[in-house]
């Protein structure tokens, strides 16, 4: 029996005991700029976000020092911001890296869950006619409710699985592609985050939601697309090789208005670094974590809620032209155009 006492006692003694640690409050030490550089919005911005989320990520208890929603929407915006492993945020916060990686997952899932709230597809002719007009005073295209397009988003270390070579893109790293639609205010109006970097874009807009409903004309107007795409009765590219002044006046319109969609994906990608750093986790977290990006993305422009850090040159990765079957009534939509309007 004594041994046994000596035992437990030695046992307790060796046992460590919980630590609580200081958590301090980001609104009551930074500045604006500083608390963009850290967090991708300013004071302001950051106060919108935390109102908005925390209601979803307060605790259901307060015990053992529960961590507050504030704090989680702050561990969160720190890694989106960072793209680092969760031991920068964890160190930046007081908290364990267990704990960030929990709330990095959760705070994630909340912004997915807001994606139809906030990333929005004109329906109604009203809608849709704001979005016409729009591009219309860009350069004079007749039509467009969006211009679409690809980026990569890098994956770096991370579990890819049995498929690894599907994510390894044409430059040789390996990535998530991502197709985004945006409108004339920079907004995104729809995101695709699931597909590898192997793959090609047309293949993203086929079999994408918004294709497949263009393609039934249940959606109106029209995309602008690159080379990449097929060219179709509801998606619009440029002529290869223009014979006729309409034709080039046709190119040049083309090209001076689907350039706001290279400019919104390098804005997205200057909020929040991490999808140009490259994300180390799953590629299944990975293109949770861009949605939620994206809805943060359109947030900040609800919000307005300026971009104060520095302009990074990205590096764009080239797609090859599509080189699959022409499609005659793509072809005749584009020529109706081209005759109508310019």
């Amino acid at each position: 029996m004594a041994l046994f006492l000596l035992y437990v006692n030695n046992a307790r003694a060796l046992q460590r005991e919980r630590v609580f640690r200081d958590r301090t409050n980001p609104l009551d030490s930074y500045s604006d700029k500083k608390m963009h550089k850290y967090y991708r919005f300013t004071r302001n911005g950051v106060m919108r976000v935390i109102d908005l989320l925390e209601p979803h990520l307060r605790p259901q208890t307060l015990r053992s020092h529960a961590i507050d929603g504030r704090t989680q929407v702050f561990v969160a915006l720190r890694f989106f911001a960072t793209g680092c492993f969760y031991s920068t945020s964890s160190e930046h916060h007081n908290i364990s890296e267990a704990s960030t990686c929990r709330i990095v997952h959760r705070v994630t899932n909340v912004l997915v869950g807001m994606k139809d709230r906030y990333v929005l597809w004109p329906t109604t002719p009203a809608e849709v006619a704001a979005k016409q007009m729009g591009f219309y005073a860009l350069a004079g295209f007749p039509g467009a409710v969006g211009a679409v397009d690809c980026t990569h988003v890098p994956l770096d270390c991370c579990p890819y699985g049995p498929n690894e070579f599907a994510y390894v893109n044409r430059k040789g790293i390996h990535s998530i592609n991502v197709q985004l639609v945006c409108d004339t205010n920079y907004k995104i109006t729809n995101v695709v985050a699931r597909w590898p970097g192997f793959t090609h874009d047309s293949r993203i807009i086929q079999e994408s939601d918004v294709g497949v409903m263009f393609e039934r004309s249940q959606l109106r107007g029209l995309l602008l697309g690159d080379s990449g795409y097929p060219q179709r009765s509801w998606l619009m590219k440029t002529f290869g090789n223009p014979a006729t002044a309409a034709e080039r006046a046709y190119n040049s319109s083309h090209r001076h208005t689907r350039v706001i969609i290279e400019q919104t994906n390098g804005q997205l990608k200057m909020k929040f670094p991490c999808l140009r750093k490259g994300l180390r986790i799953s590629p299944d977290r990975a293109c949770r974590v861009i949605v939620a990006c994206v809805v943060l993305y359109n947030i900040s422009k609800d919000i307005n809620d300026p971009y104060l850090g520095r302009q990074h040159q990205l590096e764009i990765i080239e797609v090859p032209d599509y080189v699959g079957p022409a499609n005659i009534q793509g072809n005749i939509g584009r020529d109706r155009l081209v005759a109508n309007a310019f």
